[in-house]
């Protein structure tokens, strides 16, 4: 990944990730596609050039102060997601291509970012291809890492393979509780029993722990709901 600095901006890229920046900042694309529009982000498919690419703005931590404070250390959520997915690819999983990621600064912190990535053509992750994406979940578990957010969206499935998007992808700091904690999550959002060990200790364990979370969740509720 390399960078440039133009005045109060960052500019992470590789590959055409420079032109893009240009073309971006003079406004020489065509959204073909808004795909998420509010307060927590801004993604839209691009047409630059009459290739198409996705354009990221997480605008809910540029927003944060707290996120402003933390992107003194650790730089932003869209630096972050590019480091993430070039870590992916480099791991041999499926995913986008980075090819860019701006940071804008107002003196150490970042203020405002955006990332862009090659658009991946596929179907999206549904119950139709569950077998294919937990068969790619339990690959990641093989190796060591989480994706981090085992919804069954944050998928999508080619004609060959299965793509990781989305992704927090992380080391599995957890052992088996971080594997089944993410299979537990899978079979959630695709509301149908999937095919894992549910009478191991761990599976009962990790039961347990959601339930509590889940009354955690609605005990804070009741409670700012009294105030």
């Amino acid at each position: 990944m390399e960078r440039i600095n133009e005045g109060n901006t960052r500019i992470y890229f590789e590959g055409i990730g420079y032109t893009l920046y240009k073309k971006i900042k003079n406004k020489e694309y065509k959204v073909i596609k808004v795909l998420k529009d509010d307060q927590r982000s801004y993604v839209a498919l691009l047409d630059i050039d009459g290739n198409f690419y996705v354009y990221k703005e997480p605008r809910e931590k540029n927003r944060r102060k707290w996120q402003r404070f933390l992107s003194i250390f650790r730089g932003s959520e869209s630096r972050r997601e590019f480091e993430n997915i070039k870590k992916i690819n480099l791991l041999g999983f499926n995913t986008a291509k980075p090819y860019l990621a701006i940071e804008v600064r107002n003196g150490l912190a970042c203020v405002d970012s955006y990332f862009v990535s090659s658009y991946i053509e596929g179907q999206d992750g549904s119950v139709l291809y569950i077998d294919r994406i937990l068969k790619e979940l339990k690959n990641i578990h093989s190796l060591g890492y989480l994706h981090g957010d085992s919804h069954v969206a944050n998928f999508m499935v080619g004609n060959s393979c299965v793509y990781i998007i989305d992704t927090k992808f992380m080391k599995n700091k957890y052992g088996k509780f971080g594997e089944v904690f993410e299979l537990i999550y899978l079979e959630e959002s695709c509301g149908i029993d999937i095919d894992y060990d549910k009478s191991s200790v761990y599976y009962k364990i990790a039961m347990i722990f959601k339930r509590y979370l889940l009354w955690l969740g609605d005990f804070k509720k009741k409670i700012r709901g009294k105030k």
